[in-house]
């Protein structure tokens, strides 16, 4: 197994072990009771924020077995999903619905094919162009190598946005392939969502991890691009995914 993986399943068994200690103190603290005075209210109390603690360092550092996604097919769609489910989780969830929510976690973990024991992973944005139409293959070129640009320069929010451009060039290229119509025209400013569900309409069909991908990609991309209370910033590991589904997504829309 690999270290990111055991890395990751130590801050899964910290959050099952602090809602553990906090079950066995009851699970509750009553709004009355003075922390400080009480004992047993205090304790409570920090048993409650070692949960609250524990869910936040899951999120954090849910991003940093990303790598894992390349050692085999079958990777793909259990890593979107551990992401998904981790990105549910809330500090404010009570204790039987964390539990609920880990155990899937944990389940989806297990399932996971680690990358072989010789390959090391050195941290270099690589991939492979795949094939794609002669109408996109320019414009979608210039954007991916202006991605590497702004991921080796540590400009993330950029490279994201810039991602969510390629898959909307790729979306409405898939969609003039099939009906002729050229939606840039027709219809500027369709999401993501919309032209899959136009694609979905005239018989093409997506397995459920490629929209699981875009979905991802297209959720990053708005909360990097508009103005929100606090601002977005995507990290280095979020990133990478970002432009790993990305790339993956075009080569199986275009994949003969």
């Amino acid at each position: 197994m690999s270290d990111t993986i055991a890395s990751f399943k130590k801050r899964i068994n910290v959050l099952v072990k602090a809602i553990s200690e906090y079950k066995a103190e009851g699970g509750t603290v009553n709004p009355g009771a003075n922390e400080i005075l009480d004992y047993k209210a205090g304790k409570t109390k920090y048993l409650q924020n070692d949960v609250a603690k524990a869910v936040i360092d899951v999120k954090k550092n849910a991003w940093e077995f990303v790598d894992n996604r390349t050692a085999d097919p079958a990777n793909e769609i259990l890593l979107l999903d551990i992401i998904n489910k981790i990105n549910e989780l809330r500090q404010t969830d009570v204790v039987n619905i964390l539990e609920r929510k880990i155990s899937d976690i944990s389940l989806s973990l297990a399932r996971i094919i680690p990358l072989p024991c010789e390959s090391t992973s050195n941290n270099q944005l690589i991939f492979d162009t795949p094939k794609l139409p002669e109408g996109i293959m320019d414009d979608i070129m210039a954007d991916l190598n202006e991605i590497r640009k702004c991921f080796d320069a540590n400009c993330y929010r950029s490279a994201v946005i810039i991602c969510g451009r390629v898959l909307e060039a790729a979306l409405n290229r898939k969609y003039f392939e099939v009906t002729g119509n050229d939606l840039l025209e027709t219809s500027p400013g369709l999401g993501l969502g919309k032209i899959i569900a136009k694609l979905s309409e005239k018989g093409v069909k997506f397995d459920p991890g490629l929209t699981q991908q875009i979905h991802m990609v297209n959720q990053v991309r708005i909360y990097s691009v508009h103005k929100k209370k606090d601002a977005f910033y995507p990290s280095k590991g979020q990133t990478q995914a970002m432009i790993l589904y990305t790339i993956d997504v075009l080569r199986k829309l275009f994949s003969e």
